[in-house]
């Protein structure tokens, strides 16, 4: 990571301990009768509640330095905002205070807002860029194993007049389905999980933001 970089995440994170999270799927175990049920199995995925993710701050970080404008911008104003945070000031005086840093350099407050806008609609394509990366990997890693669980089952009933000589390759197919199943589930999860946790953080960065845009309008006059 750049020293920029690690500057710029500074501006906006609090570092919190990692939570680890397990996700488990078990196939169900399928014991072969004389006349088997054959139903098409379903994955059962519970889509988990996004959280704020560093590795995702870095990647949101990276699309708005990859983009940092030249001069005194909102990124240089929100580092004056975070030093003068450390000062006995109320939240007006120390707008203020940082915007005065800017005004000496000749920004105004609308260049600022202009700025705050700008890397608001940088953070919107790296969204809708994640939206697009996510929806491959779901055709690519759920998509092809839905099929073959469908083919699998369509195997399974045309065998099924068959079942006193392949019981035992129901039981395999069966079997193979289950595990599939449990591969979906953990796909899903993991992919769920992954969604949830950038939207989490991109929401917090886009209210963080936000905030500062309105807060400059309130304050910045």
């Amino acid at each position: 990571m750049s020293d920029f970089l690690s500057k710029l995440k500074g501006i906006f994170i609090v570092q919190s301990p990692a939570e680890g999270q397990t996700a488990e799927a078990t196939p169900a175990k399928t014991e072969a009768t004389t006349k088997p049920v054959v139903t098409t199995p379903k994955a059962e995925v519970v889509t988990p509640t996004g959280k704020v993710s560093d590795k995702f701050y870095e990647i949101l970080f990276g699309a708005m330095e990859t983009n940092n404008q030249p001069g005194f911008d909102y990124l240089e104003y929100k580092k004056s905002l975070q030093t003068l945070a450390k000062m006995p000031m109320d939240e007006a005086t120390r707008y203020s205070s940082a915007y005065a840093a800017a005004q000496a350099m000749g920004v105004s407050s609308q260049a600022l807002n202009d700025s705050a806008q700008f890397y608001l609609n940088v953070l919107k394509t790296e969204d809708s860029k994640f939206q697009e990366s996510v929806n491959a990997q779901r055709q690519k890693q759920i998509g092809s194993k839905e099929k073959a669980i469908a083919d699998l089952d369509a195997t399974i009933k045309a065998k099924g007049e068959q079942i006193a000589k392949l019981t035992q390759e129901i039981a395999a197919h069966q079997e193979d389905m289950g595990k599939m199943k449990a591969e979906i589930s953990e796909a899903v999860v993991k992919i769920e999980t992954t969604l949830s946790d950038f939207h989490a953080t991109y929401s917090d960065l886009i209210g963080q933001i936000g905030q500062d845009v309105e807060n400059m309008k309130k304050y910045l006059k």
